[in-house]
């Protein structure tokens, strides 16, 4: 073979092997995740049976709560479209066992039995004498019942009134056959529906309406806009985008819309148990959100404003010292990191964000450069590099060190909780525990927290007595370095046993057998987690997996707007007799 051939073979293996260098980088990147998501098909969720059971804790004052359900019932009706032949009866149940046990009674239909206008008449026939309104959603509606009657107890239901709400189908929503139409009718409203023969079909009810008053409808969230406006990836999370929408293109505030929402339109069935718990049993101790004063035609649904309480909060910030380490990427400098800092970032004694390469974004958020690699790979030179900097610059005023990812949401006032029995000066950690082989770690998404002690211990020994250089996944020899340091494993589930730190979504953990046997979470956990509404503690500590909008959601609904009468109670100071748990450490 000529020397010209030999060159020339040598350019095309060089160009081939660069080609390939580039598939390969390109394949384990976020865009080639993005561009799966951006082709695959649409499609609509699978509903299953299952049963996530009760709470055992009843520690909140629902006095007001009560008050307002004997004084403004709601009779509501949940109505399935044709279309919804094959899981419809399925979400059905699942409707009945959250938010439809608040309403003062529920009727559910299916259109093909029985069309939507002649169930209207048929309840006022059967029980006009026990309603005050009438709610009307579709099966993908989860209502949040309490603000719903917040909202009604300021209008009389002898009065002819309504409210109205179009929401539209979205391709890529995984719930929604076909766009819907949600009312609420005062008794007054329904009767002349009614009386007046309105309810032949649509075009009588819609001209009957147009001589009554029409309510505001913005708390029923009414959404059709463009599909092109809507990241396809949020497919299966649609549920919070119409509040993500009125705050992105509309610039209104996060409090007012997920903190006034009445119901989300597009709810999945397991987002609906995960709303039951973060609504209703989740919370950061020692703060009380405030409760909005309740004007009302009806002297006996007036109720008093009540002012926020965060007394007991304030004093573990000061005793309970801890710095945040966020580790980001360029990419997230104006997602992640930016919602972090404007939601649970502003709890943290002190939020350090640290990425690739220094900067400042435009809202003013500072990144700390570590000149590391952003790589998956490379992750554990980039934590040990964020320990080191925060121990050296910020060491002297905290007492603990909280590393997390930038899509990990955490409640700072629940982990000054756990930490507060333990000294900082005793080489400790806590996370979400997994075991690979003989190691024990913690799982890096859902985060873990080292007293100053370890992190001392850390800087000091890594070089020598750990995995030198940057390769490495960060969790799993994270967890090796510490135990070769003498560091130990803190117990961070709480005293009935239940986690307080997750590694992935809330789902995996509250729906029972929501994934696959073989799924790699329950091969990896170190202990066993309890079932259902049992799984998770009332004070949970992270969460991972999180978007920025559900930051936002879940700083309005723990610190700002809870469903209205709801007074969260905390544990009483006293300890478990029975079952008690004792805090111990990871002995292997």
């Amino acid at each position: 073979m000529k020397l010209r051939d030999w060159f020339r073979l040598l350019i095309v293996s060089i160009f081939f092997w660069l080609l390939v260098l580039e598939v390969i980088i390109f394949y384990n990147s976020t865009r080639f995740t993005d561009l799966i998501e951006l082709v695959q098909t649409p499609y609509k969720e699978t509903i299953n049976s299952f049963d996530v059971g009760l709470r055992s804790e009843h520690w909140d004052d629902v006095r007001i709560t009560r008050i307002l359900q004997e004084n403004v019932r709601v009779h509501c009706l949940v109505y399935m479209h044709r279309l919804d032949y094959k899981y419809g009866a399925e979400k059905a149940r699942h409707i009945e066992k959250t938010w439809g046990r608040r309403c003062n009674r529920l009727t559910i239909i299916d259109q093909r039995d029985i069309p939507l206008l002649q169930a209207y008449r048929q309840i006022y026939v059967e029980f006009h004498n026990e309603l005050d309104w009438l709610l009307v959603v579709y099966l993908d509606s989860y209502v949040i019942v309490e603000n719903l009657r917040y909202l009604l107890a300021q209008y009389s239901p002898s009065e002819e009134i309504y409210f109205r709400a179009e929401h539209a189908v979205h391709v890529y929503a995984h719930v929604g056959q076909v766009s819907t139409t949600d009312y609420i009718f005062s008794r007054e409203a329904l009767e002349q529906l009614v009386t007046r023969n309105c309810l032949q079909n649509e075009i009588f009810l819609r001209e009957c309406l147009t001589r009554m008053r029409k309510g505001p409808s913005e708390w029923l969230l009414p959404f059709d806009v463009p599909d092109a406006l809507i990241p396809y990836s949020l497919r299966t999370n649609f549920w919070h985008w119409p509040c993500s929408f009125r705050v992105v293109y509309h610039n209104h505030s996060w409090e007012s819309c997920f903190g006034g929402a009445v119901l989300y339109p597009y709810c999945r069935a397991m987002q609906m148990y995960v709303l039951e718990f973060l609504l209703y049993h989740l919370r950061p101790y020692g703060h009380l959100t405030p409760l909005p004063e309740l004007r009302s035609p009806n002297p006996l649904t007036k109720i008093a404003s009540r002012p926020l309480n965060d007394q007991l909060a304030k004093m573990m910030y000061r005793s309970v010292r801890i710095i945040c380490l966020v580790l980001t990427w360029p990419k997230k400098y104006m997602s992640g990191a930016r919602a972090i800092s404007e939601t649970w970032g502003r709890h943290c004694n002190r939020v350090i964000y640290y990425g690739s390469f220094p900067g400042t974004t435009i809202s003013g958020l500072e990144i700390v450069g570590l000149n590391a690699s952003d790589t998956r790979s490379k992750l554990w030179g980039k934590t040990k590099a964020a320990f080191r900097h925060a121990y050296r610059n910020y060491g002297h005023e905290v007492d603990w060190f909280y590393k997390a990812d930038d899509d990990t949401y955490a409640v700072m006032e629940n982990m000054r909780k756990l930490l507060k029995p333990y000294s900082p000066s005793n080489p400790i950690y806590f996370g979400s525990p997994f075991k690979l082989g003989s190691t024990l770690y913690m799982s890096g998404g859902a985060g873990y927290v080292l007293s100053k002690s370890a992190v001392e211990l850390l800087n000091l020994g890594a070089a020598e007595n750990c995995q030198p250089g940057d390769q490495g996944t960060e969790d799993y020899v994270m967890g090796k370095c510490l135990s070769l340091l003498q560091v130990q494993a803190g117990d961070s589930r709480d005293l009935l046993g239940r986690q307080r730190f997750f590694s992935l979504s809330l789902e995996h953990f509250l729906i029972p057998n929501r994934d696959d046997e073989g799924f790699w979470l329950q091969e990896y956990l170190y202990q066993t987690t309890g079932t259902g509404l049992e799984c998770c503690s009332t004070y949970s500590i992270s969460i991972h997996n999180v978007s920025p909008y559900e930051m936002h959601f879940l700083e309005t609904i723990l610190y700002k707007r809870r469903p209205y009468g709801l007074l969260a109670g905390h544990a009483p100071p006293r300890r478990l007799s029975k079952n008690r748990l004792r805090k111990q450490q990871y002995n292997l």
